[in-house]
């Protein structure tokens, strides 16, 4: 019986894969043990040149084993002897020796995948890992227990798709209907690009996903073999990106697995959270203040000096950030791609037809916010009809742009911070600004509801409380002032 080696730890692991095997010669077949699986030389070979099969078995489920060719692929299967006599081998048997005993149906082998690294994830679609294998086996025993043809469940696999080629199913068929409105398409294909198929170059993704290759190499498994704890890991990953990105991406998925499960891809779902496995999410209005009317006059002047600068490259994108702090306190997504036919100057309204409750509205504008569409619109003369541009207020600089109007200006918007010398807060920050100043200007919440065009005074009675928290502050300050003073 061979001892086992106590000497072996984390501080020394072992170096070969007899020393891992039990006195039973049985081992645990996971990763590890996979890597030091290779193929004997031929001892009848006295050159060395020919090398043997080895095949491993199993500590943990009886059947389950792994082997390695002699020419180094690897892979694994499940051997079990069926129930019953071979009829025909027992009575040849009898026939010549009338007390033989009888003869057992032969084992069969079932062949369930090679085996991939879970490391290597652009093999991920090509083979198995040692968890994948252990899981069909179960399965297969399953299948057994009532009469099922065990190679039957492993086909099944084989014919299954992966999580991306379902995602990509689901988008053509699901997210590009009418069900969902175009700014939830374009997040939901962002998201897909960013974490899913990982298409992108970016700095911050690109050590993302060097940090994280085992969870985020979710799109390149079996959708079938993915449990909750992948899922749980993925969700981790994410949020080192962005907490509210993470959950965002849950909800994805979870949505993938319901279309795939009323697909027949898969027999249950498992991409179920509840709201404390979830990142918290804190809106970001109560984490900070919207800029006061001093900040504001300094953004405009340092908006509209980068305006003129870099031979008028920034112009539209510094008139678009304008635009989102003076009209109507619209979501910057509504302001980047208004179209002129929105917008009726004569009347000074702005029609808006796609909102979050589907619900169009009609909001004024006047003043500042009229002076920015009244330039836009000038530059509108000076572009060619044809161009796709031409419909939006604030069109993009590249001709061979894929929308047409602006999209992302963060890093213009970070030079007005600095110019203006104010504290840099999402663009969405310029929303509330306007809430807030127009409240503390009217002292009505209703008012501010009715021109921001929101239809629930919920939505809006957090500025009231803004405003009130930064009149108390100016009262301390205030106070402390004439104290010192007396």
């Amino acid at each position: 019986m061979k001892e086992k080696d106590t000497n072996i730890g984390h501080n020394n692991p072992p170096k070969s894969l007899d020393e891992m095997i039990d006195e039973r010669g049985r081992v645990e077949i996971r990763p590890r043990v996979m890597s030091l699986l290779k193929p004997m030389p031929d001892p009848d070979d006295p050159k060395g040149e020919r090398y043997k099969e080895v095949v491993i078995n199993d500590a943990l489920i009886m059947g389950f084993k792994a082997k390695v060719n002699p020419g180094g692929s690897r892979s694994y299967f499940y051997q079990y002897r069926p129930k019953g006599i071979d009829e025909i081998k027992t009575a040849a048997a009898k026939a010549k020796e009338p007390g033989a005993d009888a003869v057992y149906l032969n084992p069969v082998k079932v062949h369930l995948g090679k085996y991939v690294d879970k490391k290597d994830e652009h093999r991920l679609g090509s083979g198995i890992t040692p968890a994948v294998a252990r899981k069909l086996c179960k399965d297969i025993i399953e299948a057994i227990k009532v009469g099922k043809d065990p190679v039957s469940i492993v086909a099944a696999r084989r014919k299954s798709k992966t999580l991306a080629a379902i995602f990509d199913e689901f988008f053509k068929v699901r997210v590009k209907s009418a069900a969902f409105k175009e700014k939830s398409r374009m997040d939901i294909a962002s998201r897909k690009k960013l974490y899913i198929d990982h298409t992108t170059n970016g700095y911050k993704h690109t050590q993302l996903r060097s940090m994280n290759k085992e969870a985020l190499s979710i799109g390149y498994k079996k959708l079938v073999d993915l449990t909750k704890d992948d899922y749980v890991k993925f969700h981790t990953a994410v949020s080192k990106a962005g907490k509210i990105q993470a959950n965002r991406c849950i909800e994805d998925l979870r949505l993938v697995e319901k279309y795939a499960f009323e697909k027949e891809y898969i027999k249950k779902t498992v991409c179920h959270f509840r709201k404390k496995e979830l990142n918290t999410e804190v809106k970001r209005i109560e984490l900070d203040d919207p800029y006061d009317r001093d900040e504001m006059r300094r953004i405009r002047k340092a908006a509209l000096a980068r305006s003129k600068s870099n031979h008028g490259k920034s112009f539209t994108s510094c008139m678009a950030l304008l635009a989102c702090m003076y009209i109507g306190g619209r979501s910057k997504d509504m302001i980047f791609n208004m179209q002129w036919d929105q917008v009726s100057m004569p009347k000074n309204v702005i029609r808006y037809k796609e909102t979050k409750n589907d619900k169009p509205i009609n909001l004024e504008f006047i003043g500042t916010a009229k002076a920015i569409l009244k330039i836009m619109l000038r530059l509108r003369h000076k572009t060619n009809p044809r161009d796709k541009r031409f419909k939006f207020v604030f069109p993009s600089n590249r001709s061979d742009s894929e929308h047409g109007h602006i999209m992302d200006p963060r890093k213009i918007w970070k030079h007005i911070c600095s110019d203006a010398k104010v504290a840099y807060k999402p663009i969405h920050f310029l929303r509330h600004t306007w809430a807030t100043n127009a409240y503390e200007a009217f002292g009505d919440i209703e008012a501010v509801r009715q021109m921001g065009g929101w239809l629930d005074i919920k939505s809006v009675q957090i500025y009231a409380t803004l405003v009130d928290k930064r009149k108390a502050k100016y009262a301390a300050t205030l106070n402390r002032y004439l104290k010192s003073h007396a």
